[in-house]
């Protein structure tokens, strides 16, 4: 016998032995044959066959992750080019945000949850690619009684206008919010705030345009030219009468308001802009120009499985009459409040020819 011991620790190769015949049998033996002990002899192999080599079974990782959830951009039909296009900031206005948003839960005057609340605003792709600021803005008041919300769309010719957006939308709220206090929804005088926010806009606007020492004020139409926008605010009574939210709305401009009855038929309340890009001029439905007599308010009714929508066109141009695709997406998407940050990747959705600035508040009725 040739080889190692088996029975020696450390010793591996296979034992070897030559063949000897058995008793009574020839013994022309070649010398050079060998065998192996303990080594199955192997079938041949067809190497035409490939189910005859099996992979062993990927075993599961002995730790799972701490963390669950994914995210992919939204995006409806041909998101368009401008939707893999690089975003660069607005070096002339570094601390607004391109994204904000806001999800919480109001308390009525008893101090029970009434209704859930998200909004936000995004900047729109071609403000992204050209290194512009964000021009709309949202605001809210929740007093217990009422939820004023309002949304505000910048002209996008007026360089300044996202100063406009902001005052119009959170002074617009304190007014509303401080009416309030002592008159009913039916009662207030649109045209009487419109013609403070037009104040507001003008003096702010004379505050920022550079002139020379001598020179006049800018006259409001000068001031229209770099702070202008729309405006929409709602007041929603969160005391429910006969099981329904009673809902007032007040415009001015191309932003649009919508009931999401039973979180499957679109509702406009506002007509809603089909195209073309406002200028600032005395025809501009835009503030800080606005006439003596405000368009009448809207009113409706909130039900328990409704939902209330403030939109800028960003997304009421895409979103139409409500019966295409961007309808059924958010149909879908906004049924049912959805989490903070996933409302706003809703907003920020991609679709082509659709790039501006885009801003929504969403308002629930909740029995929580």
């Amino acid at each position: 016998m040739t080889g190692l011991n088996p029975a020696v620790p450390g010793n591996h190769k296979p034992v070897t032995t030559r063949e000897q015949p058995p008793p009574g049998e020839p013994t022309d033996i070649d010398p050079d044959r060998t065998v192996q002990i303990g080594v199955p002899k192997l079938a041949a192999i067809d190497p035409e066959r490939t189910d005859q080599f099996e992979m062993p079974a990927r075993q599961p990782s002995a730790r799972a992750p701490a963390w669950l959830g994914e995210f992919r951009p939204f995006s409806v039909g041909d998101p368009g080019r401008a939707a893999g296009a690089p975003s660069y900031p607005d070096p002339k206005f570094w601390d607004r945000p391109d994204t904000v948003l806001d999800g919480v839960l109001l308390r009525a005057a008893d101090g029970l949850p009434a209704m859930q609340l998200r909004a936000a605003s995004v900047r729109g792709r071609s403000h992204r690619y050209e290194s512009k600021t964000r021009q709309d803005a949202y605001a809210y008041r929740c007093d217990g009684r009422f939820i004023v919300a309002a949304v505000a769309d910048g002209v996008s010719a007026a360089p300044l206008s996202h100063v406009a957006a902001n005052i119009v939308s959170r002074q617009g709220c304190n007014l509303f919010a401080n009416r309030l206090e002592t008159a009913a929804p039916r009662e207030l005088d649109w045209s009487e705030i419109l013609g403070v926010l037009a104040g507001m806009v003008i003096g702010s606007g004379r505050s920022l345009l550079p002139s020379a020492p001598d020179a006049e004020e800018p006259s409001p139409f000068e001031v229209a030219k770099h702070l202008s926008t729309t405006a929409l605010f709602a007041v929603v009574d969160m005391r429910p009468v006969d099981g329904y939210r009673p809902v007032h709305v007040f415009s001015y401009g191309d932003t649009s308001a919508w009931i999401l009855r039973s979180g499957t038929r679109w509702e406009p309340l506002q007509p809603v802009k089909n195209g073309g890009t406002a200028l600032a001029s005395s025809d501009t439905k835009a503030i800080p120009i606005v006439p003596r007599q405000a368009p009448p308010a809207v009113r409706t009714r909130l039900g328990s499985e409704d939902t209330l929508l403030l939109v800028t066109d960003g997304i009421g141009d895409p979103l139409g009459d409500g019966t295409g695709p961007v309808g059924a997406f958010l149909a879908q998407m906004w049924r049912r409040p959805p989490e903070p940050l996933a409302f706003a990747a809703h907003v920020d959705f991609a679709r082509k020819s659709h790039d501006d600035d885009r801003t929504a508040i969403a308002i629930w009725p909740t029995s929580t």
